[in-house]
């Protein structure tokens, strides 16, 4: 192996390495920078909000769910509905105009076919958001 540092006239011996030392150091102090000014991005502008008399919060409402038993009986809003009435409550419900996510649980013994038909009306309906529902093991 041959010794880089001792060298003695040879030209051919000459040490060509990367120093990547200054690099190292450039991305830490980087690093530090980015880690102190992270949390002063997150805050938004701050504003100082007018006062006003208006109602509160609004409570979070209930999803849309449309829940269906093994005997293939259909409850929305835990009511009782026949298929062919839930297309028109569904067509009529503002909440589905406003484009809100429709929540279909069904038992594990519905037929699939009826799981589609249900899910198929919904979207004709205007839900384009549906979600089927599982339990989690």
């Amino acid at each position: 192996m041959a010794n880089f540092f001792n060298n003695k006239g040879d030209d051919n011996n000459i040490f060509c390495d990367i120093n990547v030392t200054p690099m190292v150091d450039i991305m830490l102090v980087l690093l530090i920078i980015f880690m102190v000014t992270a949390p002063f991005m997150m805050n938004t502008i701050g504003v100082n909000l007018p006062k006003g008399i208006g109602e509160g919060q609004q409570k979070p409402q209930e999803p849309l769910t449309i829940s269906i038993n093994k005997e293939s009986q259909i409850y929305l809003a835990k009511r009782n509905i026949d298929l062919y009435n839930l297309s028109q409550f569904l067509k009529d419900s503002p909440r589905i105009k406003d484009g809100e996510e429709v929540f279909i649980e069904a038992d594990e013994e519905v037929k699939h076919g009826f799981l589609m038909k249900v899910m198929s009306m919904a979207y004709e309906a205007g839900a384009h958001k549906i979600n089927l529902l599982m339990e989690k093991n």
